[in-house]
């Protein structure tokens, strides 16, 4: 799920190529909402360089304001468990669902064209009823003044 945030990272042209590399490992960790707990020595490991390049580049990528940073303390201790970063650049976040699931359809299928979906004289009854919203001389109140003669004519022959 990080491929998004990385393709956004990508489009800042103003990170250096070291900078750029730490960026896209630390977004390889990131959760899908841009959440990333890791170690400083972890990381300086995947990028092959030492922990204080390391701090160096997470300092540039806050100045950026591309990630932010928390610190979450032990609980009665001066010391700091872990870092946790967020990505704070904007990528594109794609829904949970596109539509493929078997809950997002009709129930029924599409009545085909042509279909008898009503009895004559309750169509006709509701053409008439929707005439009454229609202007005389529009081309919708002719459409529907047409069909209602042709459903007549049927009615009576």
């Amino acid at each position: 799920m990080s491929s998004p945030i990385i393709a956004a990272i990508r489009q800042r042209l103003d990170l250096k190529e070291s900078v750029l590399h730490t960026c896209i490992e630390l977004a390889h960790r990131a959760s899908v909402y841009g959440v990333v707990r890791v170690s400083l020595r972890y990381l300086a490991k995947k990028c092959n360089c030492c922990v204080q390049t390391i701090i160096n580049h997470l300092k540039k990528l806050q100045a950026l304001k591309i990630v932010t940073k928390q610190r979450c303390r032990i609980q009665g201790s001066a010391y700091f468990e872990v870092n946790v970063y967020t990505f704070a650049v904007q990528w594109q976040k794609t829904p949970a669902q596109t539509g493929n699931s078997q809950n997002s359809r009709a129930k029924f299928p599409q009545p085909e064209e042509g279909e008898k979906n009503a009895a004559l004289s309750e169509e006709i009854r509701n053409l008439e009823r929707g005439m009454r919203f229609l202007s005389e001389g529009t081309v919708a109140y002719e459409a529907s003044r047409e069909k209602l003669n042709k459903l007549r004519a049927m009615q009576q022959g």
